[in-house]
């Protein structure tokens, strides 16, 4: 065999493991699921006609801890422990969610539609401003979704009112959607306790 042929062996050689190299293995990438809140359905005799009140509100830019600004959704394995679920993540900001879910819900608890939510901006001659504060937002140990937060309702002409509020509501299956369900109904628990304090402070 000349040296050509040498180094025609060669080179097919080296071009063959080089083809070989680029077969590309099967992909391992896992689409994530998303989710968002909603409002829990009520009860016929809860029912509300929107439009009914007078009475307007403002929610302001919910605030969340650090752990709660991503957008995968979180579990707490232990009281010092929390999970973050990659392939499980909200489908808009979770700020924006629970301040959609909360307006919604107070609304129709209200039987109002003179209200807005951050990032809209706050109504003229707005009667009641409120804000909240998340301290925590996602499912515990126990299988439960747990809520908890410093609110503050602040009437146009009147004294603020302060209040730490806490719910818990049990996940009824190990579906996601089924806790995501229960953290909407969390967020429907405050709007009721919000719903008290701007009646009890209304002439």
């Amino acid at each position: 065999m000349n040296k050509t042929n040498h180094w025609l062996l060669f080179v097919c050689s080296v071009w063959a493991l080089f083809l070989g190299s680029c077969i590309l293995p099967e992909s391992n990438h896992i689409e994530p699921d998303f989710y968002l809140l909603h409002l829990p359905r009520h009860d016929t005799n809860q029912s509300i006609q929107k439009g009914t009140s007078s009475l307007s509100f403002y929610i302001r830019e919910i605030e969340l801890p650090q752990y709660l600004k991503s957008n995968r959704l979180t579990q707490k394995s232990s009281m010092e422990v929390v999970k973050f679920r990659d392939y499980k993540r909200w489908g808009e900001p979770l700020a924006d969610g629970i301040s959609r879910v909360l307006g919604g819900s107070l609304s129709h608890r209200l039987g109002t539609l003179e209200y807005s939510s951050f990032p809209n901006r706050r109504r003229n001659n707005c009667q009641f401003e409120i804000s909240v504060s998340v301290l925590a937002f996602e499912k515990t140990f126990s299988d439960q979704a747990l809520l908890e937060a410093n609110v503050e309702v602040k009437p146009k002409d009147g004294l603020i009112i302060r209040e730490y509020f806490k719910s818990q509501v049990l996940i009824e299956d190990t579906e996601v959607v089924s806790e995501v369900r229960a953290l909407s109904m969390c967020l429907d628990k405050l709007s009721g306790r919000l719903c008290d304090i701007i009646n009890s402070s209304t002439p």
